[in-house]
C-alpha cells in the first residue's frame, strides 16, 4: 500500500485555505481542512483515483466535494509514494 506524501506547497496551500474560511466561520474552516485531508489520505487505499490531467502526464486530479464548489487536489504516483501536488479551491485557476 503506498503511503500519501504531502508537499510543501500542497501544506501551505491547506493552511492558506483554512485561513481564508477561517475569517468568515472557523467551524467551516476546520470541516473544509478535515474533509481535505480526509481525502487526500484516502488515496494510500486507491491511489488510482481521479482523473488524469490531459496536458501533464502523470499527474491526477481528485475533487473534494464540499459546500457548492469543493476543492482540487492534484497528485501525483511515484514508486511507492502518493504525492498531493497541490490543493486548488474549485474557482481557482489551475492546470486542467
Amino acid at each position: 500500500m503506498p503511503s500519501v506524501v504531502w508537499t510543501r506547497p500542497a501544506l501551505t496551500a491547506l493552511e492558506r485555505h483554512r485561513q481564508f474560511l477561517a475569517e468568515t466561520d472557523p467551524n467551516l474552516a476546520v470541516k473544509a481542512i478535515q474533509k481535505i485531508v480526509e481525502v487526500g489520505e484516502s488515496l494510500q487505499t486507491y491511489p488510482q483515483r481521479g482523473a488524469l490531467v490531459e496536458q501533464t502526464p502523470g499527474l491526477r486530479k481528485l475533487i473534494v466535494t464540499f459546500g457548492k464548489v469543493g476543492f482540487v487536489l492534484h497528485d501525483a504516483i511515484l514508486n511507492d509514494e502518493v504525492l498531493i501536488l497541490q490543493i486548488y479551491h474549485g474557482r481557482q485557476q489551475r492546470p486542467t
